[in-house]
């Protein structure tokens, strides 16, 4: 096998899923070339990552576009691939990678694709994600593997904040309103920052464009010392190295989180309505908490108001 076209999953945190799998078709196929194929905002994630050849990637903003299709098709011919893994789940995904000629396509039976691929196996929804992932090669493989590598995350580790004091620094993804409701609500996340900042912690905000909005108003309101905001200022590559970090990090975002557990850092999970089930996606580490309490609330969307400041404050001090 001399060279391996990947296609990643969409989404950040999935990405960060399938690195267990990733080592295994490394140990498999030692000397093959593997070469990731993903959204443009996902590249980083294999910035650091010997294991990978190169990347080929796609204007997120534009997968559904026919153009991108197109220019994939012609990369993607010209790369001669032996072997083609889809850790995503669409047909269109497989019917480029037909049509691009790689010699052996595997992957999930979903969308009606089962002809376009050389190798395929029924889906389980209630499988975890990250086992979801590894099945599809170890099957391919006759059930080779009997056991998950670790999540891996390789980064250059640079430092992206810093405090004049040797306190614990804790990172915070609250969300901001385009998170809907799994946002931490605003009330609870400004008592939230008051009870760490008594405790003086170190606060870094953490988030996207979006997020900041919110994160700036929760500054604004507390007005503690010892508190910054990176949200919408750092680059994937910057965010990574801002969780690396942290002591410990308390997030409503599953890809943060994935990104901890894959870095090693402590983090609380602050779940409330999910588009998977739970079990599905709890990282495979133990140094984390998940807090979701739905009591006998019948909205979803009112769980993550159980939640409370105190407790979380609780499980901060258990974990630090």
């Amino acid at each position: 096998m001399k060279k391996i076209i990947i296609r990643t999953p969409n989404f950040l945190g999935d990405t960060i899923n399938i690195s267990p799998c990733i080592q295994l078709i490394r140990h498999e196929y030692p000397d093959a070339q593997i070469v990731i194929v993903c959204p443009d905002f996902i590249k980083d994630v294999y910035k650091y990552d010997k294991n990978i050849y190169k990347c080929i990637t796609f204007p997120d903003a534009k997968r559904h576009k026919l153009s991108t299709f197109w220019n994939l098709w012609r990369k993607l011919r010209h790369e001669k691939g032996d072997l083609g893994i889809l850790f995503i789940n669409t047909f269109i995904s497989a019917l480029i990678f037909k049509l691009a000629g790689i010699k052996c396509s595997i992957g999930y039976q979903r969308e009606c694709r089962g002809i376009l691929l050389d190798f395929k196996i029924p889906f389980n929804i209630n499988k975890h994600y990250i086992n979801r992932y590894a099945s599809l090669f170890n099957e391919f493989t006759g059930n080779k593997y009997k056991t998950l590598p670790d999540l891996y995350l390789p980064i250059s580790n640079n430092s992206t904040f810093h405090f004049n004091n040797t306190n614990p620094n804790i990172g915070l993804y609250l969300g901001g309103e385009n998170k809907s409701f799994r946002k931490y609500p605003d009330n609870h996340s400004i008592r939230l920052l008051e009870l760490l900042a008594e405790k003086n912690y170190n606060l870094i905000l953490i988030g996207d464009q979006n997020d900041n909005i919110k994160h700036q108003e929760y500054i604004a309101t507390v007005r503690k010392e010892n508190i910054i905001n990176l949200s919408g200022s750092t680059s994937l590559e910057d965010f990574f190295n801002t969780i690396a970090h942290l002591n410990l990090l308390i997030t409503i975002d599953s890809s943060a989180m994935h990104i901890a557990a894959a870095l090693k850092v402590p983090f609380i999970a602050l779940l409330g309505l999910s588009t998977s089930p739970t079990s599905t996606i709890i990282p495979k580490v133990p140094l984390g908490r998940i807090l979701k309490i739905e009591n006998n609330l019948i909205r979803e969307e009112d769980y993550i108001r159980n939640i409370t400041p105190d407790l979380i404050l609780k499980t901060v001090s258990e974990l630090i």
